[in-house]
């Protein structure tokens, strides 16, 4: 596992990606989003295309889900409240249609660059927040047991019996001289012995 440090671009994005994830995510409408007690009207299968408008419905994945939980996590985690409601009230305006961001600012008694700076100081804070975290977690006595370098090959074995029945980079294969009738392949006689064996089975060679 390698570790890259938090940005504050990088906590940006998940903050972004938070509020489209919250953006699409079905919502509550009270009785409205259940319907009426009318049924449908049953058309024919000739009448019934295009009645009614193609609608595509935009899902969140697991993933996002996911995530977007932890990002409410980092965010709940500032210890200033109005840095809280200012981030996520800036991201929600940032993914959505309607209110622009200079509107947003003057709403918040700020211009365009005195909010981009307090956006800016916000990510960093919780960059540098995860960034602790994570180096108090690498400097834990039990993560020397983990693989967290890059590129980790092993060099040595535990086992001697394996070190000494490795083969050499140039060895050849080498026949014992015990077994010198192994030591040449002779079909006929080959062929001799499995028409004995056959005999012997009881199966008739054509």
């Amino acid at each position: 596992m390698n570790f890259v440090d938090w940005t504050a671009k990088a906590v940006e994005a998940r903050i972004l990606e938070m509020a489209d994830t919250l953006r699409i995510s079905p919502s509550v409408r009270g009785p409205k989003m259940f319907g009426n007690a009318m049924p449908e009207s049953v058309r024919r299968y000739d009448e019934s295309y295009g009645v009614q408008p193609a609608r595509y419905r935009e899902n969140a994945s697991a993933a996002s889900l996911g995530r977007m939980e932890q990002v409410w996590n980092w965010i709940n985690a500032l210890p200033s409240e109005a840095d809280r409601k200012l981030i996520y009230a800036w991201s929600w305006v940032k993914v959505r249609r309607g209110m622009t961001i200079s509107a947003f600012a003057v709403e918040n008694d700020l211009n365009d660059r005195t909010l981009r700076r307090q956006i800016d100081r916000i990510c960093q804070r919780i960059a540098d927040n995860l960034n602790r975290i994570m180096l108090v977690r690498l400097n834990n006595a039990d993560c020397l047991l983990s693989e967290n370098q890059p590129d980790i090959a092993s060099q040595t074995v535990t086992s001697e019996i394996c070190v000494t029945h490795w083969r050499a980079s140039d060895a050849k294969p080498q026949i014992d001289p015990a077994l010198a009738k192994s030591r040449v392949i002779k079909p006929r006689d080959i062929r001799a012995r499995h028409s004995a064996q056959n005999r012997s089975l009881g199966v008739r060679s054509r």
